[in-house]
């Protein structure tokens, strides 16, 4: 694999429709695409859709030694998100730091995943893309991705609530409230739990829908649809990739809030915190590589 550069010409996609401009794979459900939809049609061999979690990980690592503009892409944004979190930008007005911050949050979050989401698609079926296919398939798709995102925000936030609403109306309406029957710790703990259930399960079943929004170019309610799909096939999958991820995060992160030994240790804290936030979301492009080919193994098989 290699970084190409090479003007984009016009070409067939792995969907089987001839496309000019954003010439980079799409790749949607076989009942979506014009014409066959075996893998051999769409360029994909046999053993990409056969690997495992871990066999995807390391395959990612070499996708970017591959494409060094993505960590230098996902760099720039991390430089630039630390940048925010330090006094260094201060001279600027807060109205102008508000927009950087979320630029900067939606560069590193969407855009970037949607890139790396590219890339992938295009390693997979054997038509890899220039650095300019895969920003302008990025650019192109972000209308999308923000109606994905606004959806996600209202589904997660907005179920939940209404799951967890009897309980606060009882705890409401009750002479003797729960709270006097047992302990607040309790009921905290019964309300956290009916919140935080469905939100996570819901998290967890749109997660692959800026995959499919990007590399499938599905509109969002379509997206969400493909993603139910995808982690109920690949359940055992994506909780194994969220574990490691969880695990890594945690090593990461564990030593800047271990207790303090003393003046020497508690002065290399913030260095600390700011080297394992960097090291944590350069390892979770790695993941974004990771969720793209499990979407791809998802929507193929």
């Amino acid at each position: 694999m290699s970084e190409h550069t090479d003007t984009p010409v016009q070409r067939t996609s792995t969907a089987g429709d001839t496309t000019t401009g954003d010439v980079a794979p799409t790749i949607k459900a076989r009942d979506d695409v014009d014409g066959c939809g075996c893998l051999e049609c769409r360029n994909i061999e046999i053993p990409a859709t056969r690997r495992s979690v871990l066999d995807a990980l390391v395959w990612s690592v070499r996708l970017f030694r591959s494409y060094p503009s993505i960590v230098v892409f996902a760099g720039v944004v991390i430089l630039a998100r630390r940048l925010l979190e330090t006094d260094s930008i201060n001279v600027l007005p807060m109205p102008v730091i508000g927009v950087v911050e979320v630029l900067t949050a939606f560069a590193f979050i969407i855009l970037i995943r949607a890139y790396v989401g590219t890339i992938v698609a295009g390693e997979l079926t054997g038509e890899p893309v220039t650095r300019r296919e895969g920003l302008h398939r990025s650019l192109a798709r972000t209308p999308s991705l923000v109606g994905v995102v606004i959806l996600t925000v209202v589904l997660v936030m907005t179920v939940p609530f209404f799951v967890a609403l009897p309980l606060f109306l009882i705890v409401g309406v009750l002479p003797v409230t729960p709270v006097d029957m047992i302990s607040f710790p309790v009921v905290a703990a019964v309300g956290g739990i009916t919140f935080a259930v469905p939100f996570l399960f819901l998290l967890y079943k749109v997660w692959f829908a800026l995959e499919a929004c990007v590399i499938g170019q599905y509109g969002p309610l379509k997206s969400f649809r493909v993603s139910w799909r995808i982690t109920t096939n690949y359940r055992g999958k994506f909780m194994l990739i969220g574990v490691i991820a969880i695990g890594s995060a945690a090593s990461l992160f564990l030593p800047t809030y271990l207790p303090e030994m003393g003046m020497s240790l508690a002065s290399l804290n913030p260095v600390l915190s700011l080297i394992s936030s960097s090291v944590s979301e350069l390892l979770s492009i790695v993941w974004a590589s990771a969720y793209a080919h499990i979407y791809v193994q998802g929507i193929v098989s």
